[in-house]
């Protein structure tokens, strides 16, 4: 256990002077202050406040971490606690790390600095095992660990048998001739998660059936995860039954197949762990529930915390793992499902063209209601970004009628609509008030082409910072950083701050830095270096016009930012002109990137790329420089088509509350204002906040357009400072000589 007078000897000071530092009774030099409190970080000193002010052993005070309450198997644990703490006559000090773990680890700090006389938690770092052996082992704090604990953990241990269960119920599916049998839990990195995974996979085995890794499905435990799961992996083909290892998890299966119209269990079985209660009614319709006695493993954690805190030195740890009593009797199992017939395509079908987008995939998934409700088939042609402002374009030209809706770009409001390729559509926007109320303004205005509008919004965003909170934490990365630079380490707020902490994150510059890159520069298509690129530009007050409107590639600020992005390559991986957004993505998930700069529209590839014991540690910030670029896609509606109100209804029918929730749950970005008023949503996506304001910051591309009314299509403008900008990282040009080459391209391309 770190005492005062280690800190006071790791700084070479007296005992008295640490003192004075932390309770801030006597003026300490700037330099001294900054030493002791490095040192306090680094030791990892608590100061024990309960001791310092009441010179007291105990307080009869238990410290209770939990991840959250809304898991009813939780609620049940923690009033079990709670009744055991009272025949005890203890008090309960109750928190939640929502798991966070910086959020954890402070708690239990302020715990121990209580003094209080044993904790009980359910930890969302169990691989932090570090932590616990300074902060708890060490010290001899009684603690009971619920269902998770640290790597090479000795202490006590509290969990359901999920293995047995899990090995039991799957048994008991192939006796009775299930065949797929699919899982859904938590992350593997979790031991009750592991022994949903192990007991299920190893039932499998035994009884000869091969165990498909892809028919287990790892998530995050909410009921806003597993609607998102089940939508893109199992609503299209329903397997004849579904093991869940949470009822969290099993209220999101059930949305999205009461959704689809997916019967339970006459087209899938469900299974899912779940407490002892004598009231059936409180259970989900036709899901097959185990019985966990939550509540007396709630009891039985205060008698274990109880037998240590009397006896800490020699009392013998438990590790006890409490029996479900539903295998008891076993489960009623329904007959095998039969297969869901596959629905017959109507003769109405809508055909959209479109570029691939995450929002696209989430209407996709949700407009099955949609299609249902109307007789009509939904079809998605998917284009890259210039082929399919080319199709438009020639489509337009030639009357096609091959398709009803176009997706578009923002920046080519302009050019469609003096080419009048969409309909107008404004009548239609201003006809209902609840719809035209309800889109988020910035977005309906990305629609609006000299007063009228030929779109309707189905993307929005801008864009955001990710970066690794917990590496921002570390205290040795927050002293390289104060010593070089003399100030805090801190999500950057100007491009110059950010390339000084994208080279502290690079393994290249730094032999310390815990990531390979500082950050990624995705540049595989023109249009997301061009983006970045411009919000650089913006920020140092450059651009591509000056003040009077004039072209102006060739200017001083342009020149500092250009010099900024090249620099950002520098601690980016090499073949950056190659990377892709998923390829960004997966390096930032693997623990290779330390930031990141996207779009909100590929924010939710957070829970699709990033590993299980990262994901929690990942945080978003406004860009660097504050001037994100306004981004989005809308559908244009075909001027030729005959199914302009089929097409209406399905707009409003994209306007409504419930789609406006799915799809937001779904994809984590919305254009209607619905999802931003809904807490669990925001919860749920924690950088919509940062959407708003960064919408409400954003700025448009204005591109050059041709002499006498000449149309030049955006893509050839971000060619040209593609190139520019390629001249002058392949070092082929210099900054100034490569910008006056593009000044002239330009100018070239609009006379």
């Amino acid at each position: 256990m770190v005492t005062l007078k280690d800190v006071a000897e790791y700084c070479d000071v007296s005992i008295a002077t640490v003192s004075y530092c932390l309770n801030n009774t006597k003026s300490i030099k700037p330099e001294t202050r900054e030493k002791i409190m490095n040192a306090v970080r680094e030791l990892g000193y608590i100061p024990n406040t309960v001791a310092k002010n009441l010179k007291t052993m105990s307080v009869h005070e238990i410290g209770v971490v939990f991840t959250d309450i809304d898991d009813l198997c939780h609620s049940e644990i923690l009033k079990g606690i709670l009744s055991g703490a009272e025949n005890y006559n203890y008090s309960l000090n109750i928190s939640f790390s929502y798991n966070t773990p910086k959020l954890e680890s402070k708690i239990i700090n302020d715990f121990i600095g209580r003094n209080v006389d044993g904790i009980i938690l359910i930890t969302c770092q169990p691989q932090n095992s570090e932590f616990f052996q300074e902060s708890i082992f060490s010290r001899n704090i009684p603690s009971v660990f619920i269902e998770r604990f640290p790597e090479n953990f000795y202490g006590n241990f509290l969990s359901f048998d999920n293995y047995k269960v899990f090995y039991d119920i799957t048994s008991q599916l192939i006796r009775a001739g299930y065949r797929d049998i699919r899982l859904m839990c938590g992350f593997d990195s979790y031991f009750s998660e592991h022994e949903c995974i192990t007991g299920y996979t190893d039932a499998l085995d035994t009884l000869g059936l091969t165990s498909n890794p892809s028919n287990i499905i790892e998530t995050v435990l909410s009921k806003e995860a597993a609607f998102r799961q089940t939508m893109y992996r199992l609503v299209q083909q329903p397997p004849q039954a579904i093991l869940v290892s949470s009822e969290l998890l099993t209220l999101g299966i059930m949305e999205a197949f009461d959704m689809c119209g997916i019967r339970v269990p006459e087209d899938c079985c469900l299974i899912t762990l779940g407490e002892d209660c004598w009231n059936k009614t409180n259970y989900l319709p036709n899901v097959l529930h185990t019985s966990r006695t939550a509540y007396l493993l709630g009891q039985h954690c205060i008698d274990t915390l109880m037998g240590n805190i009397r006896s800490p030195r020699f009392f013998e740890k438990e590790f006890l793992l409490f029996k479900d009593n539903v295998m008891d009797s076993g489960l009623k199992l329904p007959p095998v499902p039969a297969p869901v017939p596959v629905r017959v395509t109507p003769r109405e079908r809508i055909r959209i063209l479109a570029p691939s987008l995450p929002t696209l995939l989430s209407m996709c998934a949700v407009a099955n209601e949609f299609e249902k409700t109307h007789n009509v088939h939904i079809e998605y042609d998917i284009l890259s970004y210039r082929d399919l402002f080319n199709t438009i374009v020639e489509h337009t030209d030639n009357e096609c009628k091959d398709y009803d809706i176009f997706v578009f770009d923002v920046s080519w409001l302009t050019f469609m609509g003096k080419k009048q390729a969409f309909s107008d559509i404004t009548d239609f926007i201003r006809s209902d008030d609840t719809m035209h109320g309800h889109i988020v303004r910035k977005n309906l205005n990305n629609c609006k082409f000299e007063g009228r509008y030929i779109g309707f919004p189905i993307v929005g965003g801008t864009h955001i910072l990710f970066y690794r909170k917990d590496l921002f934490d570390m205290p040795l990365m927050q002293r390289q950083f104060e010593s070089i630079h003399n100030a805090p380490l801190r999500p950057p707020k100007t491009w110059t701050e950010f390339n000084a902490i994208a080279r502290l994150f690079t393994k290249s510059f730094n032999p310390y830095s815990p990531t390979i890159y500082g950050t990624s520069v995705m540049g595989s298509i023109h249009e997301e270096l061009i983006l970045e690129l411009l919000t650089r530009l913006w920020s140092y007050g450059g651009g591509l016009y000056d003040a009077h409107g004039h072209l102006a590639l060739n200017s001083p600020q342009n020149v500092k930012g250009f010099e900024s992005m090249l620099e950002s390559c520098q601690y980016a991986e090499q073949d950056f002109l190659e990377t892709s957004i998923d390829q960004s993505f997966h390096s930032f998930g693997a623990g290779n990137t330390a930031m990141l700069i996207s779009f909100t529209e590929y924010a939710s590839n957070i829970s699709n790329f990033v590993q299980s014991d990262i994901v929690s540690k990942v945080d978003y910030a406004m860009i660097p420089g504050g001037i994100p670029v306004n981004v989005g896609w809308n559908l244009g509606l075909n001027k030729n088509t005959d199914k302009k109100e089929l097409i209406f209804e399905f707009y409003k029918w994209l306007s409504r509350k419930s789609t406006s929730y799915y799809m937001t749950t779904l994809n984590g970005q919305s254009v209607i204002t619905y999802p931003y008023d809904n807490y669990e949503i925001m919860k749920l996506y924690p950088w919509m906040p940062i959407t708003e304001k960064g919408q409400k910051a954003s700025r448009d591309r204005i591109y050059p357009s041709g002499k006498d009314g000449r149309l030049i299509p955006p893509y050839a403008v971000e060619n040209i400072i593609y190139d520019t900008f390629k001249k002058m990282f392949n070092k082929e040009l210099s900054i100034e000589e490569a910008l006056c080459c593009g000044q002239r391209e330009l100018i070239r391309l609009s006379e």
